[in-house]
């Protein structure tokens, strides 16, 4: 009898644990109205999801551009839905506006901290309100939540934000990201944290669910259209615009401003990228925007050093090259890598010396140690570069922590370049790898592919005193990496110092401490001004001579939004200190503050929109479902890792027709009727735990039970 009992456990056990990979059954009767659905937990059943679609419009005017970016969600079922939906923006957005519209009705969105903004949305939704919520996951990831969307119904979610133009070697710039691409999940072991494979919740990254939402198969195509309108406002004559990403029409207005547009409705699956160059010497060296709110005054510094062409750097070089060989690199990201590669280290001179670390799910290096830069090693490691391909997760603190673990030369300039598309969810414990070893190097980043992760690139780059790099296509690759030697090769502006005059009050300045400068960067300061600062003097060293120069702050151009990016880079650094901090409560409050002073999404805060009308009857449930992503242009599903693990994720939704053989031979073979779609979730973990334990529980009786039968014979 115990052995038949212990039979019937095991077998419960193993059915508990093949049931969860097993492959939903997808009823027919609701698809036959066609449209997009999420398969249901259990076998007969499925949830709707609802349509989404973009429209994004940027005033830039001056040093900020200004963002609308409004989501449409349309519920094309008969189930009343909750739909989540995630997306990027630019790193470090200011978002500060929120704006929900059902019908004729607008709601605008109140600022709140984090967890009374969730009880808020999650009181609403019970209760059967329509209500929205925008969250930060990363400093450029977000989601936003829209609760009870009924049969039917339309509702658009509109969120405001703005962000601080780019500007290099005299090129203006904006990148806009329109997709998420999946994140890998480190299965290293990095200061105690053990975590594991493309998907799932596993270590300290609890939102996994929230930065990898799920993607769209082949079947359905690509989704989630894009619409988008610039008013560009510059100030200067401009000579150029061109977007390498995507193809646009310019029309100039009679007053200066130009408009710029998308050619055509594109789907979300690559970032947008814009620049635009001014006449020669016609954009102004120095800048000053001032802005005052509740008699404070703000005030954003622009300056740009002068780097001459003479000036370069004496000292030799060890370079240290770290490439991304992981499966999302696959197909034209992996070519842009090995063409980035291949130009660097044509760059490199006799004198100097270099080193290529490869990694994937492991590490490897060209060779042992760092060597010469002879034209046969260069030979050498360019036959080498042909032979990386891309496969496996992307271990890459693990990676950067072994480039970083020689102790640099004093006689020569340490150099690390890790190019990668950055698409881990790990991005902190590579920033402290970066800060606790990094040393007296300079470390660069080289993003990759159509939608990169600029957080951790622009942070990395940050952490290491180094910059950013972005390549989107191959056509990119020479250009962008042309510029990126001349700032390798050049000195960079250091031990920049800030001094305000005029005032005996402290001036609070974000950055606190000015980062290094490279060639064509410009000095950008945001400070709040305490009455009578009247000019600041700044001082530097490029190379071996002293750069100052003075700048009066008196006049300069009144501009909206200035205390706006005070705030955000405040909140940039102080989450930078929060990592070491001894007393994290006191920097925590202080962001918290700033947030909720300057009306700003952030880690502890969230923007709520709630219909103070019921909406949902009380007799009709709501289901909950994430929309649906695009997979990024260039990247291909067999590269990621892990395809057996990943195969959940990638097929969790589907859009039918009646054309589809799938659909007919459904329809064929099941007569079923899907009366509602109910909530079904099973915690399917926790019943494997239990199975297991129920089994190693039956075994350690029928084993008893045999020991005592054996003494007692």
């Amino acid at each position: 009898m115990r052995f038949l009992i212990s039979v019937f456990v095991i077998f419960s056990a193993f059915s508990v644990s093949t049931g969860v990979f097993a492959k939903t059954a997808l009823p027919p009767s609701i698809m036959d109205r066609g449209g997009l659905y999420f398969p249901g937990e259990e076998p007969g059943t499925v949830i709707p999801a609802p349509l989404v679609k973009t429209d994004i419009t940027v005033d830039i005017s001056g040093p900020i551009a200004r963002y609308r970016l409004r989501h449409t969600f349309v519920n094309n079922s008969d189930a009343w839905t909750e739909a989540i939906y995630t997306y990027p923006l630019p790193t470090d957005s200011a978002v500060d506006q929120l704006y929900m519209r059902v019908g004729e009705r607008d709601i605008i969105g109140k600022i709140t901290e984090k967890k009374e903004a969730k009880r808020q949305y999650n009181a609403a939704k019970s209760a059967g309100k329509r209500a929205s919520l925008v969250e930060q996951h990363r400093p450029n990831l977000f989601s936003t939540s829209v609760a009870n969307l009924g049969p039917g119904e339309q509702v658009i979610v509109e969120i405001g934000f703005q962000d601080q133009l780019k500007i290099d070697d005299g090129v203006f710039r904006i990148r806009m990201p329109l997709v998420v691409g999946p994140r890998y999940i480190s299965r290293q072991e990095i200061d105690g944290f053990q975590q594991t494979g493309w998907v799932g919740s596993q270590g300290e990254i609890s939102d996994i669910d929230k930065i990898t939402p799920p993607l769209r198969t082949d079947e359905q195509g690509l989704g989630n259209p894009v619409n988008l309108k610039i008013r560009l406002d510059a100030g200067f004559p401009i000579t150029s615009i061109t977007s390498p990403s995507h193809k646009i029409v310019s029309d100039a207005e009679s007053d200066g401003v130009i408009e710029i547009t998308l050619a055509e409705t594109v789907p979300a699956d690559r970032d947008f990228a814009l620049t635009w160059t001014p006449v020669e010497k016609a954009a102004p060296s120095a800048g000053l925007f001032t802005e005052v709110i509740d008699n404070k005054r703000y005030a954003l510094l622009m300056l740009t050093p002068p780097m001459e062409a003479g000036d370069e750097l004496k000292l030799t070089r060890d370079v240290t090259f770290i490439v991304d060989t992981s499966g999302s690199m696959e197909g034209a990201s992996m070519d842009q890598a090995k063409a980035a590669l291949r130009l660097a280290l044509d760059r490199l001179q006799p004198t100097d010396r270099f080193q290529i670390l490869r990694f994937s799910n492991d590490y490897s290096m060209f060779r042992p140690g760092a060597i010469a830069a002879s034209k046969e090693h260069i030979s050498q490691a360019k036959s080498y570069v042909t032979t990386l391909k891309a496969d496996g997760g992307t271990e890459i603190v693990n990676a950067v922590a072994a480039g970083l673990s020689a102790q640099p030369a004093i006689d020569r300039l340490s150099q690390v370049i890790l190019i990668t598309d950055g698409a881990v969810s790990n991005e902190d414990a590579l920033f402290n790898q970066i800060e606790r070893h990094v040393g007296s190097r300079r470390f660069f980043t080289v993003g990759i592919g159509s939608a990169p992760n600029g957080y951790l690139m622009t942070r990395a780059a940050r952490a290491g005193r180094g910059t950013y790099t972005y390549i989107q296509t191959p056509e990119d690759v020479a250009a962008q990496m042309n510029a990126l030697f001349v700032k390798l090769e050049k000195p960079a502006l250091v031990d920049a110092r800030i001094n305000w005059q005029g005032s005996a009050e402290a001036v609070e300045m974000w950055p606190s401490k000015v980062p290094d400068l490279y060639f064509g960067e410009p000095l950008t300061i945001l400070a709040r001004l305490p009455h009578g600062i009247s000019s600041v003097d700044v001082t530097g060293r490029i190379g071996d001579r002293i750069w100052s120069t003075s700048v009066q702050l008196r006049g300069g151009q009144s501009h909206p939004g200035v205390g706006t990016l005070w705030g955000r880079e405040k909140i940039k650094g102080l989450m930078h200190a929060l990592r070491r901090a001894e007393n994290p409560a006191m920097i925590e409050a202080d962001i918290l503050q700033t947030a909720l002073t300057f009306n700003l999404v952030s880690r502890y805060t969230s923007l709520v929109a709630i219909d103070d009308q019921v909406a949902r009857p009380k007799d009709k449930d709501v289901a909950s479902l994430q929309v649906p992503t695009n997979l990024p242009d260039g990247w291909t599903r067999e590269g990621l890792e892990g395809a057996l693990q990943l195969a959940p994720l990638l097929q969790k939704t589907r859009a039918f027709d009646r054309a589809d053989p799938m659909l007919n031979r459904a329809m064929a073979s099941s007569a079923s009727k899907l009366a509602h779609i109910p909530q079904t979730a099973t915690p399917a973990p926790l019943m494997l735990l239990v199975g297991g334990f129920m089994t190693l529980l039956a075994a350690l009786v029928t084993i008893l039970g045999w020991v005592r039968k054996t003494r007692c014979a």
